[in-house]
């Protein structure tokens, strides 16, 4: 009687354990589930935001491309401009050169003139001495 009572009890211990483990393994199959859904939903998450990434990334690219397009087109207008105004520098500082050298030009012309003219003034004052010589 001693080992029924035993055995009574040792079976009514494994119900109570084995309730308790189908407990576990009932709560264990709900976190797993909710688990489950966790990761789906931060999967699907995750996949949004890489498709977010790669959208921006594209556009980033795009934007890129289209500065560095129109920063090389700034750069060469910027030197074929660099080059006009060199040239134009140039062409003023020899316009200036040939400015002066037409001045000189002129003033030599206009010296030349007045002595010429002093020279015929000279020679119509010693012409006219020479006359007021002989009269005298």
């Amino acid at each position: 009687q001693v080992s029924q009572n035993e055995l009574d009890w040792f079976h009514q211990d494994s119900e109570t354990q084995m309730k308790k483990w189908q407990q576990e393994k009932k709560e264990n199959r709900e976190n797993l589930k909710a688990l489950k859904g966790t990761v789906k939903k931060h999967s699907d998450t995750n996949e949004r935001y890489l498709k977010t990434i790669d959208d921006k990334e594209k556009q980033f690219n795009e934007c890129l491309n289209t500065f560095l397009e129109t920063s090389n087109k700034f750069a060469n207008e910027k030197g074929k401009l660099e080059e006009l105004i060199k040239k134009s520098q140039d062409d003023s500082q020899e316009c200036e050169k040939r400015a002066v050298k037409a001045e000189v030009s002129v003033l030599q012309t206009w010296k030349e003139t007045e002595i010429w003219k002093l020279k015929g003034t000279i020679a119509k004052a010693e012409g006219n001495l020479r006359m007021l010589k002989a009269l005298s």
